[in-house]
């Protein structure tokens, strides 16, 4: 290796894993101007779990990073992770009229081994916004803190860090505490119920307090415990797997990867078709229909097709079936009969 060059960091592309990703702006300036900015790098984002059948659990935008907690269903982080940069800069680039690097370089990414474990980094990524000086928690008060103890904050410092994480906007930590709208492309259902059963509003209180108890006591613990190699935070018989190469085998993979299979488009039209009780041809192109988006949802939110898989059987245009897609998934939480279609539909090819 030429003098002055470092190695890339290692990319472990494994299907059904989940993953922390982050990116910075390029010689640590900012990724983001504006709030325009901000939005255009989610639209992007919005876009992988049709693309990329990629499903997106967490996120936070800094001034100068992002960081997504994501969980793969096929082995293509590094082709999914590489479209978001590229998509972004020329997004940005454009709009400020610029030219040049964005980002600092390639993305930096952890397999996480453990669901445990990515529940411990969607905390770590949530409370980004608070890790500041002025509130006591930055990396050198951390520090402190582990070395000579954590002394009480008091009940106006911690209200100031509450109220900085819950009205911070461009995080998921809001959509998880409803108060902001679910974007259909946010995948909230693991985090959402990892700290607790019961109705809604015990779940959201449960994850509020195992989230927010850090900020109240002062002490923020790092979920990099454990880190193998830099890339891998698992075991170290599993982190050796997967830096070696070898194949993990099949019990090794997570629940996502094993309950998930690649299905047939025809497998999938024939299923709506039994449950519709009518051919695709009578109904697919029928004015004010949903059925043709909800097929195609469900093809790619939980049949392993890609969306430009679907577009090939459809005979749509990429982006006009994107958009259908994902007003079909915005309206599902509104729309009893959409819910229950998909619920069918899901049980029905659950049998195939």
């Amino acid at each position: 290796m030429p003098a002055g060059r470092m190695a890339r960091p290692l990319r472990i592309d494994v299907a059904g894993a989940w993953y922390h990703v982050m990116n910075r702006g390029h010689r640590a300036a900012a990724l983001y101007l504006d709030d325009e900015d901000r939005r255009r790098f989610l639209d992007a984002v919005a876009e992988l779990p049709e693309r990329f059948a990629l499903e997106v659990h967490a996120f936070v935008l800094m001034d100068n990073d992002y960081h997504l907690l994501v969980r793969t269903t096929e082995a293509n982080l590094s082709q999914a992770m590489h479209w978001l940069n590229v998509t972004y800069a020329v997004k940005f680039n454009w709009a400020h009229r610029c030219r040049g690097a964005v980002f600092q370089g390639r993305f930096k990414g952890v397999l996480i081994q453990e669901q445990s474990k990515a529940v411990e980094v969607a905390r770590y990524i949530h409370l980004n916004p608070v890790r500041i000086g002025g509130l006591g928690l930055s990396k050198s008060d951390q520090r402190k803190a582990r070395v000579l103890g954590c002394d009480n904050p008091g009940r106006e410092l911690v209200r100031r860090r509450l109220e900085t994480l819950r009205s911070y906007q461009w995080s998921s930590w809001r959509i998880y505490m409803g108060l902001e709208p679910d974007p259909a492309w946010l995948e909230t259902s693991v985090i959402g119920r990892a700290c607790g059963g019961g109705s809604r509003t015990e779940r959201r209180a449960a994850l509020r307090a195992y989230t927010e108890q850090p900020v109240r006591q002062g002490v923020l613990d790092s979920p990099w415990e454990g880190l193998v190699g830099g890339v891998v935070l698992g075991d170290r018989a599993y982190a050796r797997k997967l830096l070696s190469g070898r194949k993990v085998n099949e019990e090794e993979q997570t629940p996502a990867r094993r309950m998930r299979r690649r299905l047939s488009w025809a497998s999938l039209v024939s299923a709506a078709e039994k449950l519709r009780g009518e051919r695709w041809e009578q109904w697919a192109e029928r004015h004010g229909d949903w059925g043709r988006d909800a097929v195609m949802y469900v093809a790619v939110r939980y049949g392993g097709l890609r969306l430009a898989e679907v577009v090939r059987e459809v005979g749509m245009r990429y982006q006009a079936a994107a958009q259908a897609a994902k007003r079909f998934g915005q309206a599902l939480a509104g729309d009893p009969r959409r819910k229950r279609f998909v619920s069918k539909l899901q049980h029905e090819l659950s049998t195939i």
